[in-house]
């Protein structure tokens, strides 16, 4: 699955999300317990990263219509689009 614009636009948003909650839970933390979550972090935006859930987001922060979104994401051999 290629990455795309929005895909990046939407990991970005999760990823100031994230490390908006760092701050604010794990402040006065030692250096560790920092790399732990941000190696954390980084796993989990790897994850979310090969799904769709990125450029959905993307699309709800920066206008794009569902139409757009629609078209990027693909269906499986045979299934029927949805309707």
């Amino acid at each position: 699955m290629p990455i795309d614009e929005m895909q990046i636009r939407g990991l970005a948003i999760m990823l100031a999300v994230a490390l908006i909650v760092m701050l604010v839970f794990l402040r006065g933390q030692k250096r560790a317990i920092w790399w732990f979550a941000l190696a954390l972090v980084a796993v989990g935006l790897g994850y979310l990263a090969t799904t769709e859930a990125p450029r959905e987001l993307g699309g709800l922060f920066f206008d794009v219509p569902d139409q757009a979104v629609e078209q990027t994401t693909r269906t499986a051999p045979g299934a029927k689009p949805a309707q």
